[in-house]
């Protein structure tokens, strides 16, 4: 995949993707889906966490989700190529023949891989009747798994799907058949309209393709593996749809009540403070420096950025609009507090919208 001359970002996305102001990052094409760069191994701590809290699997909820982001994806990747639709093609094996699936696949794969969970390749294809993708170096397992079924039933216009996935040999299998069964949440796991507003945030960006200069040095993509790594932290991050994780939120508490958001928020503020202890991010840097920094870098992945925000002593005062999540992002705000202080915190909130939130993090 080509790249900038100057700053090395892949060419594919600095044409596809849109920093804004706001601390938002949206795809060009349509539909313009809101995304973040998510480390991996941040998203599979907050939600085991979940898990082992609960003490019952949210994988289910998680790939449902999903689904409907595997959709628009196909949607996106489509325009990216033309147009080109594979419905109009029969649902036969004369017209959709194994090695045409292996050949569109093999295409289109560094889009996909370019996501940063993994690489695919089709196993076993027979139309109207099933498909089997493997993903080497995989990560993020239930967001691949309702990916791949919402492309599949967008190819195969079904109402529904089912998959079996497993991990073999380091490699994540996933076979998906037809169901005529639509699941029971699939009405509630809609996904809201995301706009990209105006906000106080400047990016330094890169004179030729425009990219922010600090997304373009912490985020670099490895094709071949299907791997988003960060070479400053030496983390894998991988890229995560807003929408995704504001239905999850949504249906998570729906089904587990309120109490979720508040075991979320503990699970991410503390990955997110040992995250910056161990960094020693604050040290060598003004109050004022530090929280710049951080407020940027969670801005240039897509968390969003503060329409007020407030220092009082050791204390925060916040004011957000286009938080990937209110809560999380919240999290996050806490979990520098107690960083930078040795203490811990509590969380005072104003307002709790998903368009405006409002909130007072203050120290014991």
């Amino acid at each position: 995949m080509r790249r900038c001359r100057i700053c090395d970002f892949p060419r594919r996305y600095s044409s596809y993707l849109e920093w804004h102001s706001d601390g938002t990052v949206i795809g060009s094409v349509r539909p313009r889906i809101p995304l973040m760069f998510m480390e991996v191994e941040e998203w599979e701590s907050i939600f085991d966490e979940l898990t082992k809290t609960i003490g019952s699997p949210v994988e289910h909820i998680l790939i449902e989700a999903q689904k409907n982001i595997g959709k628009d994806l196909y949607k996106m990747v489509r325009a990216i190529y033309w147009n080109i639709n594979v419905k109009r093609v029969p649902a036969n094996r004369f017209f959709r023949p194994q090695f045409l699936a292996k050949f569109v696949t093999l295409v289109m794969r560094n889009d996909l891989a370019g996501l940063g969970a993994g690489k695919p390749k089709v196993v076993s294809y027979r139309a109207g009747d099933h498909l089997t993708l493997s993903f080497s170096n995989p990560c993020l397992v239930p967001m691949v798994v309702g990916n791949c079924l919402g492309i599949y039933e967008s190819i195969e216009e079904m109402p529904g799907s089912k998959a079996e996935y497993r991990i073999e040999n380091g490699n994540l299998i996933v076979h998906m058949t037809h169901s005529e069964e639509i699941p029971e949440a699939a009405d509630r796991l809609y996904l809201e309209e995301v706009e990209a507003g105006s906000g106080p945030v400047s990016y330094e960006r890169c004179s030729k393709c425009n990219v922010p200069l600090k997304a373009a040095r912490s985020l670099k993509w490895d094709f071949k593996a299907g791997a988003i790594n960060n070479p400053e932290t030496g983390k894998r991050e991988g890229m995560v749809a807003v929408q995704s994780m504001n239905a999850i939120l949504r249906e998570l508490v729906r089904e587990l009540g309120e109490d979720v958001l508040g075991i979320l928020y503990e699970a991410q503020k503390r990955y997110a403070r040992e995250r910056i202890e161990s960094e020693k991010k604050f040290e060598q840097k003004t109050k004022e420096e530090f929280w710049n920094d951080y407020l940027l870098e969670l801005a240039v992945r897509g968390f969003g950025y503060p329409s007020m925000f407030e220092l009082m002593g050791d204390s925060v005062s916040v004011e957000m609009r286009n938080a990937y999540t209110q809560d999380l992002y919240a999290a996050k705000i806490a979990a520098a507090v107690e960083a930078l202080t040795g203490k811990d915190s509590k969380i005072s909130w104003g307002g709790r919208a998903r368009d405006l939130s409002k909130y007072l993090i203050t120290v014991d």
